[in-house]
């Protein structure tokens, strides 16, 4: 039975409009090893919304503001990350949290055209709604 309910919230959730496949670490920064979690994002109005895959609430997991969220470093997965990641899946580093004063990273793993969405959906915000993005930034 909970394998069919996590199946059905799990479909719901990939036909939201916006939805992708997604891995976060989930690891210390210090710890060699990190931990991949496998999930689902959806893109909202407000933030980058995700979602794990093996739980039951509706409620996304992590919530990345879009006007605070910065794509650092784009990279092919380390030998110790190919293996706990999707097939194809690019590594994003980005930060967020700096227009609260408490600055934070986060890694997402998704595949090159996920990326691409990403990226774009962050450079096209309303005008005013993200400071970093802008023609004379």
């Amino acid at each position: 039975m909970l394998i069919v309910v996590v199946t059905i919230r799990r479909r719901s959730i990939s036909k939201l409009s916006g939805a992708f496949d997604c891995s976060i670490n989930v690891g210390e920064e210090s710890s060699s090893r990190p931990r991949w979690r496998l999930g689902v994002a959806v893109f909202s109005v407000a933030s980058l919304d995700w979602y794990p895959v093996f739980a039951l609430t509706r409620r996304a997991a992590v919530r990345l503001p879009r006007a605070d969220l910065d794509i650092l470093v784009r990279r092919k997965p380390t030998s110790g990350e190919q293996y706990s990641v999707l097939p194809d899946a690019v590594v994003v580093d980005c930060s967020y949290g700096k227009a609260d004063g408490r600055p934070r990273s986060v890694s997402l793993a998704m595949d090159a055209e996920s990326l691409s969405t990403m990226a774009s959906w962050l450079e096209s915000s309303p005008p005013g709604f993200n400071p970093t993005m802008g023609r004379f930034t």
